[in-house]
């Protein structure tokens, strides 16, 4: 069976754009360098619907989570987080015919926390979690949204430790 190159490409692109993100996170970049004590800067776009050809068929999501995981390297089971952000505006543009971009700030850990959890020893990251809320009728029906679900967005960190005021970092 011959499969043409065209076929082939328009099947890439039809992937590419049904796996197309509502939420994209701007800033921080993936294996982006982070301090200990930084205040970090978090930048994400909410996808206007119009903006794609052929619009997007997802939906938004209602609000967005933000959480600090770290997992160690000879234990994946050993996976912590805390709590960056929730509730954090994912409301699109009136009408979808732009995007937008929102803005949020973390405060890095100390060097207390990384001389427990050392960057040789575990893996950073940021992982944003879009939030669907249920709607339910008056009646007590649950009423399905249409479209794609967002997955989560991981975003790998790479920690840099200044401990040279340590132990009164």
């Amino acid at each position: 069976m011959k499969i043409s190159l065209a076929t082939v490409f328009v099947s890439l692109l039809s992937l590419a754009v049904n796996a197309q993100n509502v939420v994209n996170v701007d800033v921080p970049k993936v294996n982006e360098m982070i301090y200990n004590k930084e205040l970090l800067n978090i930048t994400y776009s909410i996808i206007g619907t119009q903006t794609t050809n052929p619009p997007l068929n997802n939906y938004y999501p209602d609000s967005l989570s933000v959480d600090f995981v770290w997992t160690e390297h000879a234990n994946t089971a050993n996976t912590l987080s805390l709590q960056v952000s929730t509730g954090l505006n994912t409301n699109p543009y009136p009408g979808g015919t732009q995007n937008v971009q929102r803005k949020e700030t973390f405060r890095v850990p100390n060097c207390h926390f990384f001389s427990r959890y050392p960057p040789t020893t575990f893996d950073f990251s940021l992982v944003f979690t879009p939030i669907y809320n249920t709607i339910t009728r008056s009646n007590g029906s649950i009423v399905e949204p249409t479209g794609t679900p967002q997955d989560r967005i991981i975003v790998p960190l790479a920690v840099t430790v200044d401990n040279s005021t340590f132990p009164k970092c």
